[in-house]
């Protein structure tokens, strides 16, 4: 039987797969153990939810219930009932019977006509909504009264809630503040300009109710032991390719994962990746990621485009070089500079802005540099 390639880059992976980020884990457990809340922020495809699954596992072996709730894509209060529920489903059994008991008394009553059965018609439909929330918000309290343990719940993709309406974090916060000793809380987001309003503005709900953690990009001892141990256990060796792997991953976590699948791929079984491995792998790497990365470039406003450009190459975005080349004033850098920011498409590391994405950087410096299809036609 062929081997199966030992590097997952499309999906979350599970706590044993996760490189490093035992500081992290130990971190928000301990915070959780104390009853405080934790902002994780974390650019797209950073390991954020790997982490929250290992930080699950952790919780669970300390004593705690543990309740993970996906709010990505949620456009109404309804559908983040429904995520709330599938969280609770996913508990060990006991406590998940305490959970499906108390969501069955929430649900909407239902009656027997002649078209069979249908969802009782209320004229207070909102207000049955609300309360269904406020009666899943409230279930650490029937749990903690139940079983005397604390729950431990991740809101992946918190911000998603800025999308439903605009009190929705206030009623959050109206029924978490009374939690007391039955929760603790981990707000996971993955836009920083959404979790930076949420938390950071004065007339938000949260604002300043949570110790922020965010992820730094991986250490490059992490990644080589990481890549080296599972190209041995697989018959192969890494070699010398894995400092252009580094170099070009730059410590973003799914990227590195995604450079070394390709790698395994091109080195033959018992074989060492060489130079030519390498260059194949890249190759096979920006074919497969074409499409996203031209996506993700168009969906940049032109001024944007100039300066994560000139961040790419390195170049100081208020040099009078820059701003020249590009027809940039220095208010539009400043104001496109934001903008990158918010979305999470660069952040700040010590003094200067970074691009996010490796792939991306080097996709434009290819195009810019190298004779490429321009990228602002």
């Amino acid at each position: 039987m062929p081997q199966l390639n030992p590097f997952v880059f499309n999906r979350p992976v599970s706590a044993d797969g996760l490189i490093d980020r035992d500081e992290e884990t130990e971190q928000m457990l301990h915070l959780a153990e104390g009853g405080h809340a934790v902002r994780l922020s974390a650019p797209r495809r950073y390991g954020k939810t790997s982490l929250l699954r290992r930080l699950g596992e952790e919780a669970d072996k300390a004593g705690m219930h543990y309740v993970e709730v996906d709010f990505y894509g949620v456009l109404s209060r309804v559908e983040v009932a429904g995520r709330l529920e599938e969280g609770y489903a996913k508990l060990r059994p006991a406590p998940q019977r305490i959970a499906r008991a108390v969501i069955q008394t929430l649900r909407p009553a239902l009656s027997v006509g002649a078209a069979g059965v249908r969802v009782e018609a209320h004229p207070q439909l909102e207000e049955q909504v609300g309360r269904r929330l406020s009666g899943l918000l409230d279930l650490p309290l029937q749990l903690y009264e139940r079983t005397g343990k604390r729950t431990l719940v991740a809101f992946d993709e918190f911000q998603a809630l800025l999308s439903v309406d605009d009190g929705i974090d206030g009623l959050f916060r109206s029924r978490i503040q009374r939690h007391g000793d039955a929760a603790s809380y981990v707000f996971a987001g993955s836009h920083p300009g959404l979790m930076a309003h949420l938390f950071g503005a004065h007339e938000r709900p949260f604002f300043g109710q949570a110790r922020s953690l965010p992820l730094a990009p991986l250490a490059d001892g992490d990644i080589v032991e990481h890549v080296g141990e599972r190209f041995a256990a697989t018959g192969r060796e890494v070699g010398r390719t894995i400092e252009p792997l580094l170099d070009l991953a730059a410590g973003h976590p799914q990227r590195a994962m995604l450079l070394a699948h390709h790698l395994w791929e091109r080195t033959p079984d018992r074989g060492v990746a060489e130079a030519d491995h390498w260059q194949a792998a890249l190759r096979d790497t920006f074919s497969e990621q074409d499409d996203a990365l031209r996506a993700t470039w168009d969906s940049l406003e032109v001024k944007e485009r100039a300066v994560y450009t000139a961040l790419a190459v390195g170049a100081p975005i208020f040099g009078v070089r820059t701003l020249e080349r590009f027809n940039l004033s220095k208010g539009g850098a400043q104001h496109a500079r934001k903008a990158l920011a918010q979305v999470g498409h660069i952040q700040r590391s010590g003094d200067v802005w970074l691009p996010v994405d490796p792939l991306l950087a080097r996709w434009v410096i290819d195009f810019q540099h190298n004779g490429g299809e321009d990228p602002f036609r």
